[in-house]
């Protein structure tokens, strides 16, 4: 697989899902910083296994892939070597390149290019599959799992009724993606939710939406352009914001944003999908090549993506950044009491009623079974 980088038109064959709905703006006026490049040397060796090396041979079908995720970032092997896979499965009839960093656009304009056919696949955000159905938001409710275990297992029950969700509006699952927890960093302290309803909090401009949601639950919501996070971070318009570990490194949020609240909020996912016109260009039999190798992709990211970011938390704390603890300590119950309130509010407002219910029902039935053999498992100790 040959990868190659333009500028302009700017092909690279490179890079993964979600990031935040404006991330395009981050790549272009932030991200495609020396920063991201300065700390591969740390994602490389967690990676490593994930690379490998590129056949050779020209491909009959070039999937143009587009992505948010700046250059640099940890998930460049993932689709580096999904694209391998591909082409050495498929003999070359079938290969990959990736334009990152949203030089597609931002979201809804990779989509919009999706259905002219401009480009054929994409790893998506939250936000960007929410376009697709507002079932996708089910991942956007705070506090909703207890670990990613239980996260990952929420999704894997709720992964067949996805997957028809998007082959009826002409899209096809090739695997799920994951970026991390996202965080609160702020440049004041603040551990309770009183402090945390204090400082002047950033959101996405354009989303009224979630600025009133923000606003209903006593927090003070800022609406930015995302070009103007780190302005804005300088000259007080805002104190804080929610993004993942790895991107805070990433684009250098934690030289500004000192304090790390360590709450997990929501888990950020995304996918990966191809249009079905461009699915019915592909044989039989290299669909499921295609198939196989998201779904490695899937796994490598699965179980890369929570070791990258526990490192990349160590990484920021010795540059400076303070970790201020909320699990397990006295003020963690507040928070869990006003993500409730939010999760409720969400119900048939932002998550549709019938997926939040679905949701509900696997984490809590997977729960039971995780107490039910907690308790047994003390019994058989106890007897002993």
């Amino acid at each position: 697989m040959r990868f190659r980088r333009r500028q302009g038109a700017t092909v690279i064959r490179r890079r993964p899902l979600l990031a935040l709905r404006a991330l395009p703006e981050f790549a272009r006026g932030l991200g495609r910083q020396a920063a991201a490049v300065r700390y591969w040397p740390l994602w490389a060796l967690l990676l490593a296994a994930a690379a490998g090396p590129a056949p050779a041979g020209a491909a009959d079908f070039t999937i143009k892939m587009a992505t948010l995720s700046p250059d640099g970032s940890p998930w460049d092997g993932f689709f580096e070597t999904m694209g391998r896979d591909w082409e050495k499965g498929t003999d070359g009839r079938v290969s990959l390149t990736i334009y990152p960093g949203g030089v597609a656009g931002d979201e809804p304009d990779i989509l919009r290019k999706m259905k002219i056919g401009q480009y054929h696949a994409a790893a998506l955000s939250v936000s960007g599959l929410a376009d697709i159905s507002r079932d996708f938001t089910v991942f956007e409710i705070p506090l909703f799992f207890r670990s990613e275990r239980e996260m990952f297992h929420v999704l894997r029950e709720l992964t067949p009724g996805l997957r028809t969700t998007l082959d009826e509006k002409g899209f096809v699952l090739l695997g799920w993606g994951y970026v991390g927890q996202v965080h609160f960093f702020t440049n004041e302290r603040a551990r309770t939710v009183e402090e945390m309803q204090e400082l002047r909090i950033f959101t996405w401009a354009g989303d009224q939406a979630m600025t009133n949601w923000w606003r209903q639950g006593g927090f003070k919501p800022v609406a930015l352009a995302a070009t103007d996070i780190v302005t804005g971070l300088q000259t007080g318009m805002i104190d804080a914001l929610a993004v993942p570990p790895i991107y805070a490194m990433s684009v250098q949020f934690f030289k500004q944003a000192k304090y790390f609240a360590d709450i997990p909020l929501i888990p950020m996912m995304g996918a990966i999908v191809v249009t079905k016109r461009a699915w019915n260009r592909v044989s039989e039999a290299d669909r499921g090549v295609l198939v196989d190798g998201g779904q490695r992709a899937e796994n490598r990211i699965f179980e890369t993506i929570p070791d990258i970011e526990q490192a990349t938390i160590k990484l920021m704390g010795g540059q400076g950044l303070e970790v201020v603890p909320i699990v397990g300590t006295e003020v963690e119950d507040d928070w869990k009491r006003i993500a409730n309130s939010f999760a409720d509010d969400m119900r048939g407002k932002v998550v549709p009623a019938a997926i939040f219910d679905r949701a509900t029902a696997v984490r809590d039935a997977y729960r039971q079974r995780q107490e039910a053999e907690a308790a047994a498992s003390a019994a058989a100790d106890g007897s002993r």
